[in-house]
C-alpha cells in the first residue's frame, strides 16, 4: 500500500442562469491541505486543483475543497421541504390561477401558472433598477418581475449591489415556485449573503431544485455532502448527486466523479469510469481533466479503455427542464419597451435638430 494524496475537488462552475459567468467569491475558494488516504498503488497520482483568481461577483455555484467534508442525516422528502420553504404546491397554484380570467397571472417556463406574491403596498424600488414596466409588475406581485428584481440587486445591474435586497426579492420569487429562485436562495444561505449563513437551510433550497432538475443545484448538493461542515463527510450521497449533475453535463461534477473513481471514494473504485468522467470534463475545456485523464489511460488494459471510449462515444447529456433553470420575461425583455422608446424619443430629436438647422 501507498499513502496517496486525496486531490481537491473543483467546485467553481461556469454555468449560471443568466448565462453570464459571474466569478466565485475569494473568501469560498481557499483549499486547505487535503486529507491523506491509503489507496492501492494501482491508483493514478492526481495533484491537487489550482484555486480560481479571485474575482468580484458571487460564485452561484460551491467552491468549497472536497478535504472539508456532509450531512450524513437523511435528506428530507419532497414534502417536508416544501413544507419547511412554503412554496405552493401544484395544487395551491392551479387554485390560485382558476380566478384568472384575463390571462395576467404570469406562467412559468413550462407554461404552468405561478402565484401572485405578496407585496407591502410600502414597497418601494430605484427607479434605476429598470423601466415602470419591471418596477410595476415587481410591485403588484409577479414573481418572474421579483426573480429579475433580485437578479439585479445581486449582480448590481443599474444599482450598487445589496445581497439583502437581493435575497428578499428571490425569497417572494421562490415562494411562487421559481426555480431558478430556490437555486439562487439557497446559494445566499450557503454563503451567508445578505442573509445569516446556514448550510442546513441552503441544503433544503437546493433539495427542492434538484428534485426539480436544477443541476447547478445538485451539484452544490454534492459539494455540501462531501464537504461536511464538521459533521462528517458523506461521500456516498456526495458521488450520487455529482454523478447526476455530471449527467446533466456539469463539467466540475464531471471531473470530481472522475476523482471519486480513480479513489473508489463513495463509489468502487473504477478507473475506466473514471476515464469517462475525465474525458467528458476535458471536452468542456478542462485541461486539468485532460492530464488526469492521460494518467489514468496508462492504468488501463486495451479492453477497458476500449469499452470505456465506447462509453464516451454514446454518452448524451439529459436535459433539464425548463423551469429548473429559465425564468419567463416579456418579449424583447423587461427593459425592450423603454429601449424602444429611448430609440424613438432620440429619433425625433434628431429629426427636431436637423428640420431646425436646415436651410429656409
Amino acid at each position: 500500500m501507498v499513502v496517496i494524496v486525496l486531490g481537491t475537488f473543483k467546485f467553481a462552475m461556469s454555468l449560471l442562469d443568466t448565462g453570464s459567468t459571474p466569478p466565485p467569491v475569494t473568501s469560498m475558494e481557499s483549499q486547505s491541505e487535503p486529507p491523506r488516504t491509503q489507496m492501492p498503488s494501482t491508483s493514478p497520482s492526481l495533484a491537487p486543483r489550482p484555486s480560481t483568481p479571485d474575482q468580484s461577483v458571487p460564485s452561484l455555484t460551491s467552491p468549497t475543497p472536497l478535504d472539508r467534508q456532509s450531512y450524513n442525516k437523511a435528506m428530507p422528502s419532497e414534502a417536508e421541504t416544501i413544507a419547511m420553504l412554503a412554496i405552493p404546491q401544484d395544487a395551491d397554484r392551479q387554485a390560485a390561477a382558476t380566478g384568472d380570467i384575463t390571462g395576467t397571472i404570469p406562467t412559468a417556463a413550462n407554461g404552468q401558472k405561478l402565484g401572485l406574491v405578496q407585496v407591502p403596498a410600502s414597497e418601494k424600488l430605484p427607479d434605476a433598477i429598470g423601466g415602470p414596466a419591471l418596477r410595476n409588475a415587481a410591485l403588484k406581485g409577479d414573481p418572474t418581475a421579483a426573480y429579475e428584481v433580485g437578479v439585479r440587486l445581486a449582480e448590481g445591474k443599474g444599482v450598487a449591489p445589496n445581497y439583502e435586497e437581493a435575497a428578499k426579492w428571490y425569497d417572494r420569487a421562490a415562494q411562487a415556485g421559481l426555480i431558478p429562485a430556490v437555486f439562487r436562495l439557497g446559494t445566499f444561505y450557503e454563503k451567508g449573503l445578505g442573509v445569516k449563513k446556514d448550510a442546513d437551510i441552503a441544503r433544503r433550497y437546493y433539495v427542492v431544485a434538484a428534485e426539480r432538475g436544477n443541476a447547478k443545484a445538485m451539484h452544490n448538493l454534492a459539494v455540501l455532502d462531501a464537504d461536511g461542515g464538521g459533521k462528517g463527510a458523506n461521500y456516498k450521497s456526495a458521488s450520487q448527486w455529482f454523478r447526476k449533475a455530471a449527467e446533466r453535463g456539469v463539467a466540475d461534477s464531471q471531473f470530481n466523479l472522475g476523482i471519486l473513481y480513480a479513489r473508489g471514494i463513495g463509489v468502487e473504485q473504477n478507473l475506466a469510469e473514471s476515464y469517462k468522467w475525465f474525458t467528458l470534463a476535458a471536452a468542456q475545456g478542462d485541461a486539468d481533466a485532460g492530464r488526469k485523464r492521460d494518467d489514468v489511460a496508462k492504468r488501463l488494459d486495451a479492453q477497458s479503455l476500449a469499452a470505456a471510449k465506447l462509453a464516451i462515444q454514446t454518452f448524451t447529456v439529459e436535459p433539464q427542464p425548463d423551469d429548473a433553470i429559465n425564468v419567463p420575461a416579456p418579449n424583447g425583455g423587461w427593459d425592450g419597451n423603454q429601449a424602444i422608446a429611448k430609440a424613438a424619443a432620440a429619433k425625433a430629436a434628431l429629426a427636431k435638430r436637423a428640420a431646425a438647422t436646415a436651410p429656409r
